[in-house]
Order: structure tokens, then C-alpha cells, then sequence
């Protein structure tokens, strides 16, 4: 069965919900494609990468404008929706960097709140916002999705998990800056090759103010590392099919993952 995936790369208006989602509901309109089995949106498409305004960008989950969007989206699609992600707050926690996800009737599945969050290289993501507890397997009609923003993907041990708790494919959001575009695709490759699974990396692109820019280049990779559908830089809905047959029958062929040892210990001299 062939699995028809969306992936919506966009330039955010700074802070502006409103406007980015009217930006999201042009471009797939734009697109034609009127049915999907997977609809996914960058990281923090809502607001853009800002942290200092983070919690001034805060929505309420389930009364959020963010949230009501992508359950129509949804609905009007007949998609299953990952829906990159926004600045949520829950239930008096601090503010997390949340995905919402929806089945394709519009039916609220769950969240996964980032895991990993970044405070390198000049961002300071970890000091307004708090991590996620918990890594997330999303079930769906399509197949087990596990699901990672951004700098989640600099962590192996998480896509190892996702790929040894039963995930079909794996799902990175990302605001990943333009002069690191490298590492991305390389990151992205990585994951895809040593868990023998479609690697699907969506990203924003453009500027969200004067020194920082996105670095776009949202791409499907299969599970031997080959892109089989990207982008660029453009604003742009990027369609793919993946098919998880083919993608098994290359595991029985080349079983690295039941050759992979329980516990690898090392001998100090």
C-alpha cells in the first residue's frame, strides 16, 4: 500500500498565528492536492523560532487557535495530521514546544512535547520553555509514527527506541537554521539508514528577522538513505509515497535490526 504524505514548508510571519495559518491554508490550496493519508507542518510554523518571545506566544491547548485549525484541516483533507508544532500550555505547566495530532476525522489523538530542547550556539530554548516527559509512537490507519522535533535528531538512542518499539516510519519538525542545512540532511540520512525506515524531515524556510534564516530543504528519505522526494528553499507543499512493504522485505533481506545485540559491553584495557 502506498502512503501518500503532504509536507507544508512555509516562512512564518513572526508571531503572527493568524496570518501563518491563513499562509498554510494558501499554500496546500495552491497545491491541488485535495486528499492525503498524512498532512505534516514544520516546527513552530504558529510564531516562528523566537525564543525570548516564546511565552508571549503561548496558546492554551484545547482552546487554542492552532488547535481548531488542524482539526479541520483533518476533516477537510481526510488526513491524518502532525501538525509541526506551537508554544502550548498545559494544565499550569510551563510552556512546552508541543505537536498536536489528529486522525483523519478529526479526532485529537494526542501530543508530543519536544524532548531534546535547544540551548546552543546563541538560542535559549530550555530557559522559557519546559522539555517533554515522554518520547511519543503515534497509531494510526497508516502505521505506528514516531515523532521528534528538530533537535531530537541529534540523539540516536531515540530513533532506535522508536524503531524497537514497533514504529513504521519516524517524523522530524524542524526550525533548523540555513547555515547548518548540511547537518540536517545528513542527520536525516542517518536515521533513516541505520533504522531501516523512512525518515520524513520537515522544515521552515525564509527569515524570521534580520540574522536568522531557515534553512527549507524539507525531504522524504527512505530506508536505505536515497531522497525520494524535497524541496529547496521555496515556499511549497511537497507530495511523497512511501510504501512500508517494500520498505519490510528490505529488512528480511538485510536484517540489521535483529542482528543488533541487547547489550554491547566494552572491555577497558
Amino acid at each position: 500500500m502506498n502512503i501518500k504524505i503532504l509536507l507544508v514548508q512555509l516562512e512564518t510571519i513572526a508571531g503572527d498565528i493568524e496570518k501563518n495559518i491563513n499562509k498554510v491554508n494558501y499554500l496546500l490550496e495552491q497545491s491541488n492536492y485535495h486528499s492525503a493519508d498524512l498532512i505534516i507542518l514544520p516546527e513552530l510554523w504558529t510564531t516562528g523560532w523566537d525564543c525570548p518571545n516564546f511565552n508571549k506566544y503561548s496558546e492554551e491547548l484545547f482552546k487554542s487557535r492552532t488547535f481548531n485549525f488542524l482539526k479541520n484541516l483533518a476533516i477537510k483533507f481526510n488526513s491524518n495530521i502532525i501538525g509541526g508544532s506551537a508554544i502550548i500550555h498545559k494544565n499550569g505547566e510551563k510552556d512546552r514546544n508541543t505537536c498536536i495530532i489528529f486522525d483523519r476525522k478529526g479526532n485529537f489523538i494526542t501530543t508530543y512535547d519536544k524532548f531534546h530542547l535547544f540551548s546552543h550556539r546563541g538560542q535559549s530554548e530550555g530557559t522559557y520553555l519546559e522539555e517533554g516527559k515522554t518520547p511519543v509512537i503515534v497509531n494510526t490507519d497508516i502505521g505506528k509514527i514516531g515523532i521528534s522535533i528538530c533537535y531530537d535528531i541529534r540523539f540516536p538512542e531515540l530513533f532506535r527506541l522508536y524503531t524497537f518499539k514497533g514504529a513504521d516510519f519516524i517524523v522530524n519538525m524542524a526550525a533548523w537554521p540555513k547555515q547548518y542545512t548540511d547537518e540536517y540532511v545528513t542527520l536525516s540520512k542517518a536515521r533513516a539508514i541505520e533504522n531501516q525506515t523512512y525518515f520524513v524531515s520537515c522544515c521552515l524556510t525564509g527569515h524570521i528577522n534580520q540574522t536568522f534564516s531557515f534553512s527549507g530543504h524539507s525531504f522524504v528519505t527512505d530506508y536505505k538513505g536515497n531522497v525520494i522526494a524535497s524541496l529547496n528553499e521555496e515556499e511549497k507543499v511537497l507530495e511523497a509515497e512511501i510504501n512500508l512493504d517494500d520498505m519490510r522485505e528490505y529488512r528480511k533481506q538485510m536484517p540489521i535490526l535483529s542482528d543488533t545485540k541487547e547489550n554491547y559491553k566494552i572491555l577497558e584495557t
